[in-house]
């Protein structure tokens, strides 16, 4: 589980987080809103053991170790941080983020081949300026995936692809909900759908809630609507 207490962060000129408390299970999916890039990577990072805060705790099953959130998690997709590069094609991003993966000796997949193991093949010779939205978080959510040592995913603006939710939400989902390798997962968003009906939480806000599970089907969380409707 994953709890975050009142937890802070200054920031060169203003507050970069603002007091904020929220908690998510392994199996569950959250949307944190925050309303600037600068909040939203720097809640990412604190989430993921990559910046600390100057108050408040961050937590995984009990330890609030930066340590163990590093070892526990995965950023994933982050503006300037770890994003596919302008002008690269997909099979060298995969390269890449594949590389920094642990594999067992002699067993790391050619990139061609684990593209293709995840029906990403016709991805292969594209580049990063020709995705279409669906693309982009296919590619994405697949990497995410792959991180066997991480139970806490955090996806910084997946909305940034696809302003319709139902293009990246979906598929957060069933990350989460992967009968062999559950996780919690966090997806920090410059709007929070109406279309949402699970956990949610804002950057700035503390207020105690009852902590209720929200193992639920995707049909009783999420009501897609329209794209004219649907901008988050």
């Amino acid at each position: 589980m994953l709890e975050v207490e009142a937890v802070q962060a200054k920031g060169r000129h203003a507050p970069l987080i603002e007091r904020t408390s929220f908690t998510v299970e392994v199996g569950e999916l959250i949307l944190v809103q925050g309303n600037s890039q600068l909040q939203r990577s720097g809640l990412s990072l604190a989430l993921t053991g990559r910046l600390r805060p100057d108050k408040g705790t961050i937590s995984w099953d009990g330890s609030d170790k930066r340590k163990t959130l590093r070892r526990r998690s995965s950023l994933v997709d982050s503006p300037r941080v770890n994003q596919m590069e302008e002008h690269m094609r997909v099979r060298d991003y995969a390269a890449e983020m594949l590389s920094y993966m642990p594999h067992k000796m002699l067993k790391r997949p050619s990139t061609e081949q684990w593209l293709r193991n995840h029906g990403l093949e016709d991805l292969d010779n594209l580049w990063e300026e020709q995705l279409t939205p669906d693309q982009r978080i296919r590619l994405v959510v697949a990497l995410a995936g792959q991180e066997k040592r991480s139970d806490l995913l955090v996806f910084d603006t997946p909305s940034r692809h696809a302003n319709h939710t139902a293009t990246w939400l979906p598929r957060l989902h069933r990350l989460a909900r992967n009968e062999e390798h559950p996780r919690a997962v966090v997806a920090v968003v410059p709007r929070i759908s109406t279309s949402w009906h699970g956990l949610t939480a804002r950057i700035g806000e503390t207020a105690p809630k009852p902590y209720v599970p929200s193992g639920l089907p995707l049909d009783e969380l999420f009501t897609p609507r329209t794209a004219q409707e649907d901008l988050s």
